[in-house]
């Protein structure tokens, strides 16, 4: 699933292909794929818009049109984004929304999660002018250890995974960083937040930062300024996705388990 870094590199990498020029055409190969808009009056709104800026909006990402209007995508699970200069032929799995640019450049989303083999699996999104969910941008000035000392008092039993997840707490941080986050910090993932110490806290807040940092910058060189082709390999994280394998830290066998219904991974060592 993109989070805040892998959404950071997607808006770096388009906002200098889409920003001032015009969405020539829009395309909705899967009208499942649209909220709170019908597929005619997507079309309408999004075609012969001027791009005024592509930017990350928490978890979405924003293509901002020059008279205010906004399209914004969620990618959730699968969804990725793919950029073809004009003359291109390339085919895409299971396109959603193709953006045309007036000289025939094309962003095409892809999620492979439309497949008919995968009914339970969350979908990508796009809409116009959604609303946020609110949480603090956890790379902004206002993600403090204090008002994540306040994040984690307003919900007495949550786990500290649970608040950095929750997207109307923390918006940007999903699964994957949020493990990342806790085994930088050497925190459990199921400590309750509210119980925490203020080194603990203080631990998980600079974690977040040199987490996400490091994260933006390796995906960053993943994409540089070549083809953008769908999600950049996560090949640096230390222990999503990484079960049963060593922990590069101490050497630990990484265990996962089910939290809050969430596939969590840490080190029983690093993160007692």
């Amino acid at each position: 699933m993109a989070e805040l870094p892998e959404l950071t590199v997607y808006a770096e990498a388009l906002a200098p292909r889409l920003a001032g020029h015009r969405l020539d055409a829009a395309t909705v190969h899967e009208a499942r794929a649209l909220r709170g808009v019908t597929e005619e009056a997507y079309v309408s709104a999004v075609r012969g818009g001027l791009v005024a800026d592509v930017a990350r909006r928490g978890k979405t990402l924003a293509i901002e049109l020059d008279g205010g209007s906004r399209v914004d995508v969620h990618l959730m699970l699968g969804g990725a984004p793919f950029w073809f200069e004009p003359g291109e032929a390339v085919s895409v799995p299971l396109p959603v929304l193709t953006l045309a640019r007036e000289d025939g450049a094309r962003l095409v989303f892809s999620d492979e999660s439309f497949d008919l083999l995968k009914p339970g699996e969350a979908k990508m999104w796009t809409g116009l002018d959604r609303r946020g969910r609110g949480g603090l941008d956890p790379t902004g000035p206002g993600f403090t250890p204090a008002a994540l000392r306040t994040l984690c008092a307003r919900n007495k039993l949550w786990p500290i995974k649970t608040v950095l997840c929750d997207q109307r707490l923390i918006a940007g941080l999903g699964n994957a960083y949020a493990d990342e986050i806790l085994w930088e910090a050497r925190i459990k993932p199921r400590r309750t937040a509210s119980l925490m110490s203020e080194e603990e806290l203080a631990r998980v807040h600079a974690a977040t930062g040199v987490t996400l940092a490091a994260a933006t910058d390796a995906l960053r060189a993943r994409v540089g300024a070549g083809p953008l082709r769908g999600e950049p390999k996560r090949d640096f994280l230390h222990v999503h996705h990484r079960a049963r394998k060593r922990c590069p830290r101490c050497g630990t066998t990484i265990q996962v388990e089910s939290l809050r219904d969430r596939s969590t991974y840490w080190c029983p060592s690093c993160q007692p």
